[in-house]
């Protein structure tokens, strides 16, 4: 998705598809070693950065649009975080800078992760961590939800949705590890995290509006017709999905891996 694209969304984002994101945020504070100074790649609404801030890191954090990194630096629970406007894989930090490296949903996002991997491995210090997550490549109950609005209604993202050809990777634990590993990074480990995602159908749908995620492509390709369409289709499903909570109910699962930058002779 272009920067433009996510340009003056961070409200409806963080209420969706940010509060989806922020699921595994637990997960990734548990790979991560004693507190330390932090960087949070793609910091989005911050919901890693403030997360491991809490927990008594020194958190930097970035992200490539600036009306994320606004919204996120209003958050009462941010201060002490220094967030600035960056994108990989060229970023404003010295060599060795952090004791460990987020990457939450982020790789999936950038044209070329294996020049990005490069550069967050240059600004880890040796024997640091990388944490990073991804989403799966296969059927989910939200990717079956668009799917069966797609269909119905004829709705389909346009092209170019996906990595460039020879960019992408494979989205499994096998596929995440061998990336990390083909980039430099030693004590590869990776595994499957399952959560179970509530959320209000309206702010779901306000997602999806805005233009987030591959049904939000879908519907800001479509015509007025379409799109109300969409949402019929939407509105009729929804009820079977809600629970008593009144919350629709996704059990959804994400890939996390996490690696070390290894210590060389000539770190010592």
């Amino acid at each position: 998705m272009a920067f433009a694209e996510w340009a003056g969304i961070a409200a409806p984002y963080d209420r969706s598809f940010g509060a989806l994101c922020a699921c595994t945020v637990p997960e990734v504070l548990v790979e991560l070693a004693a507190a330390g100074r932090l960087l949070d790649v793609g910091t989005g609404t911050g919901s890693v950065a403030i997360s491991a801030a809490r927990v008594g890191w020194a958190v930097d954090a970035f992200d490539a649009e600036r009306s994320m990194v606004d919204f996120a630096m209003q958050r009462a629970d941010a201060a002490g975080i220094r967030f600035v406007t960056a994108a990989l894989p060229h970023l404003p930090y010295p060599d060795q800078a952090f004791d460990a490296v987020t990457a939450n949903f982020v790789l999936n996002h950038i044209d070329h992760p294996r020049a990005g991997l490069a550069e967050l491995r240059r600004v880890l210090r040796p024997g640091g961590r990388l944490v990073a997550t991804v989403w799966p490549w296969e059927a989910t109950p939200t990717g079956r939800l668009w799917r069966e609005l797609q269909d119905e209604t004829g709705a389909y993202p346009p092209p170019g949705t996906r990595l460039p050809e020879g960019s992408d990777f494979d989205r499994s634990e096998e596929g995440l590890a061998g990336l990390l590993a083909e980039c430099g990074f030693a004590e590869v480990r990776a595994r499957r995290v399952h959560f179970t995602w509530r959320v209000d159908a309206d702010e779901l749908w306000s997602g999806v509006e805005a233009g987030i995620a591959v049904m939000g492509y879908a519907y800001a390709a479509a015509d007025a017709s379409t799109r109300a369409a969409l949402r019929a289709a939407y509105d009729a499903r929804t009820p079977a999905l809600t629970g008593d909570d009144g919350l629709l109910h996704f059990g959804l699962s994400a890939v996390l891996a996490s690696a070390v930058r290894p210590v060389q002779k000539s770190d010592s």
